[in-house]
Order: structure tokens, then C-alpha cells, then sequence
């Protein structure tokens, strides 16, 4: 894969673009499996237990987008999973994941300001890459 620019990234539920949206973060990492007994130097570590994928979609709001941002809003306040949650590289290249939960929402407003709105979110099933 070539280098790539955040200018080609996107948030999309399907093929439906979330609107507004200025920058994502992902986080992806494994529990260790430890066993250290008294007398190690060091902890054993026995192999990688389950993933823990969360990250942050962030960006300005946009009341009028109703198939994007108010879907995320929607998922987060009904306590729903979303199946067609994605998050782009380019126009191809997306990670994805079966069941995705909006964890929490956030905004604020100042004076002489857009305001920023944030949704945070943690993968329950299949979190991939669909170049994979």
C-alpha cells in the first residue's frame, strides 16, 4: 500500500458518508497472558488473549445530516449496535467491524467557534481491514 494522505478518509455507515467528519483514531490491542509464580526474574508471558478495539470519531456538527451523524447519535442513545460502521483510508480501504457501539457523545460550544462534536466507540465482534 502506498502512503497515504487523512485528506482521502472518510466515516461512512455503509456507503453513506457521515458528514463533517475531520479525523478518526483507532486503537487495537491484545490482553497478554501472564503466569508469573514466585521467584520469576521475569513474567511468563503463555500467548495473546482477546482484542480490544476502541477509537474516536471526531469533527463538526451537522443537525441536517439525518443518515450520518444523527445515526451515530441515534445508536448511542438506543444502546444499538452498528453493522456498517467504517472507517476509510482512501476511497477503497476501510476498517470495519460487525458490531460497533457509540460509548459516548460529545460536544461543546464556544463563541466564534464551529462546534466540535465527538462520538467514541469499542468493537464487540470482527473488527478487520477490507483490503485483508
Amino acid at each position: 500500500m502506498a502512503t497515504l494522505s487523512g485528506t482521502n478518509a472518510s466515516v461512512k455507515l455503509g456507503t453513506t458518508l457521515v458528514a463533517d467528519m475531520a479525523s478518526y483514531t483507532v486503537n487495537d490491542a491484545r490482553d497478554v497472558m501472564k503466569a508469573p509464580v514466585f521467584g520469576d526474574d521475569f513474567n511468563k508471558v503463555h500467548g495473546m488473549g482477546t482484542r480490544n478495539v476502541a477509537g474516536n470519531v471526531s469533527g463538526y456538527i451537522n443537525v441536517a445530516d439525518t443518515d450520518g451523524q444523527e445515526q451515530l447519535r441515534s445508536a448511542y442513545v438506543d444502546g444499538t449496535a452498528l453493522t456498517t460502521f467504517r472507517l476509510y483510508l482512501d476511497a477503497t480501504v476501510y476498517f470495519t467491524g460487525t458490531e460497533v457501539y457509540i460509548t459516548s457523545y460529545n460536544t461543546s460550544a464556544a463563541q466564534n467557534e464551529i462546534i466540535p462534536i465527538e462520538f467514541t466507540f469499542e468493537v464487540s465482534e470482527n473488527w478487520s481491514r477490507s483490503d485483508e
